[in-house]
């Protein structure tokens, strides 16, 4: 592949996923097309690849598939994170 062909793929795949991300509500693949400009078949090799990358979800299966933006992970809990921690060394020192 040359550097203009790859430079052509992330170009697709950003358009895709700046469509995904600025969308409020879950999209098909040809809306997805629609809006990005891009032709059917780019759109969901685009899809497929950043749902690869974990950058998008997809809702439903073949043909019924809705694309939404990734949804942001929630921040760990402190007091779990320290309660796991006092219990795991309580472990591995045997008290009980």
């Amino acid at each position: 592949m040359t550097a203009l062909h790859l430079l052509n793929r992330q170009t697709i795949r950003r358009k895709v996923f700046d469509v995904v991300q600025a969308s409020p509500v879950p999209l098909r693949g040809r809306d997805v097309a629609r809006l990005a400009g891009l032709g059917y078949k780019q759109t969901i090799d685009a899809l497929g690849s950043l749902l690869d990358m974990e950058r998008v979800e997809r809702i439903g299966h073949k043909q019924t598939a809705r694309w939404v933006r990734k949804a942001e992970p929630k921040p760990p809990d402190p007091l779990k994170a320290f309660l796991l921690q006092v219990l795991t060394k309580r472990q591995s020192e045997g008290v009980e």
